[in-house]
Parts: structure tokens; C-alpha cells; sequence
């Protein structure tokens, strides 16, 4: 009996989000049966999944392989695991987030479940029911807005990041030019001190002009060796 009310308190909080006992009953069944040939699980997912997706849906160079191994690890784990409710969100979100840096597109995790249920339906055939394939449904339909959330939390903090890189050149570039300005005012006979100016810092940043990249190299010479009056010729 405690035991039971162990089982009925582990699984609170997911049936709350939508999934009953009688569901997580015939998911963990037919879990208990995959986990126990996992790497048949993820061959079978992965020609399913590639069979559905086709290569063009995907960037280049995507790796398919590893993408059905991180999700056919994850989606046993979820099923099976004694894990409170928040800790396999959080799961969840993270698998999301990684698969979203991956660069699968979040339009074909609609695919993934389809292939999700031709997968356990092929592999667990002995125990296979229209219940059970509901039942894998509303799982997978339950995991989604989570990898959808973490999926689109790691775009948000890429383009935090990129938006700081942007800043942070823009800055560099303003603070070069200016540099450059004041080097190009010495060479026009200002009065300024050479001291004034961080030679090293301009021909350095001027150097990382493809167009020239001497240019930084040649004001430096400019600046430490600047041209002498020609001598004077002795008179006669």
C-alpha cells in the first residue's frame, strides 16, 4: 500500500499537466520493454525519424544520429524516472535548448512524434494497443512545450549575446577610428604630443583591415623613425 501511494505521489504533478494514471501506465510498460535494448530503440527512432525528416528540413552537416540518441535517452528517462515534476521540465528544457543549438527547427518535432509512435508500435508490438498509442501521444505532446520553451530560451540568450558582441565591436571600432584621427592629425603637423596617442593600439587595430594591412605597420615606422631635412650640402 505505501508503496503504491509512493507510485501515486511520484506521478502528481505530471498528471496534472494532462497525463492520468492509466497513461503513464501504459507508457512505463512499454518503456520498462525499450529501456531494456536501448540501442535498438535508438536505431529504430533514428531510421523513423530520417524516413519522416527529410535532409533538406535540417541544416547541413546536422547530425541526425546523435540528435535520436540524446531524444530516445531522454524520453525513457522521462518516462521512467522517480524525478519530481520540476526536475523533468528542467530536463526537458535543457534537451530543447541543445537540440536548438544543434539546429534542428522546432517545426518538425511534430515528425519526431510521429516517428515516436511507429518506433515503440514496431518495438513493442506484443503489448501494443490503440490505448498505448494514445497514450504515447499525449506523452510526447506533454514533453513538446517544454523542448519548445528551452528551445527558445537558448535563441534568446545567443542573441543577448550576439547583441553584446555587436556592442562590444562597435565600441572597439569607434575608440580605433578616433585613435586613427588623432594619428592622422599629427602627421598634418599638429602640436599635439605624441604621447598623447597609443601608437601601438592604432597600428594594431588598422592592421585588421583586409584591404590594407600594413597600414598600421608603415604609421608606426612613420611614428618612431619620422623623416629628417636632408642634409645640407657644404659650399665651396
Amino acid at each position: 500500500m505505501a508503496s503504491d501511494m509512493g507510485h501515486e505521489a511520484q506521478w502528481a504533478a505530471p498528471r496534472q499537466q494532462g497525463l492520468d494514471h492509466g497513461a503513464l501506465a501504459a507508457i512505463r510498460q512499454s518503456a520498462v520493454l525499450l529501456a531494456r535494448d536501448r540501442d535498438a530503440f535508438i536505431r529504430q527512432l533514428h531510421f523513423d525519424v530520417t524516413d519522416l525528416i527529410p535532409g533538406t528540413a535540417v541544416p547541413p552537416g546536422f547530425d541526425m544520429w546523435a540528435f535520436c540518441d540524446r531524444m530516445a535517452q531522454a524520453l525513457l528517462w522521462v518516462a521512467l524516472t522517480d524525478q519530481p515534476h520540476r526536475a523533468v521540465a528542467d530536463a526537458l528544457r535543457q534537451l530543447g535548448a541543445h537540440n536548438w543549438l544543434a539546429g534542428f527547427p522546432d517545426a518538425q518535432y511534430a515528425s519526431v512524434a510521429h516517428a515516436l509512435i511507429q518506433t515503440v508500435h514496431y518495438l513493442s508490438a506484443n503489448i501494443w494497443s490503440t490505448s498505448t498509442g494514445s497514450a504515447w501521444i499525449t506523452f510526447f505532446m506533454w514533453t513538446q512545450p517544454h523542448l519548445l520553451a528551452g528551445a527558445r530560451e537558448a535563441a534568446a540568450r545567443e542573441a543577448a549575446a550576439q547583441e553584446f558582441a555587436d556592442r562590444e565591436a562597435a565600441a572597439e571600432r569607434a575608440a580605433a577610428e578616433q585613435e586613427a584621427f588623432r594619428v592622422a592629425a599629427l602627421s598634418h603637423g599638429q602640436t599635439q604630443a605624441v604621447s598623447d596617442v597609443d601608437i601601438e593600439k592604432v597600428a594594431s587595430l588598422l592592421d585588421d583591415d583586409e584591404d590594407d594591412p600594413g597600414l598600421g605597420q608603415i604609421m608606426l615606422n612613420m611614428t618612431r623613425n619620422p623623416l629628417r631635412d636632408p642634409p645640407r650640402r657644404h659650399q665651396q
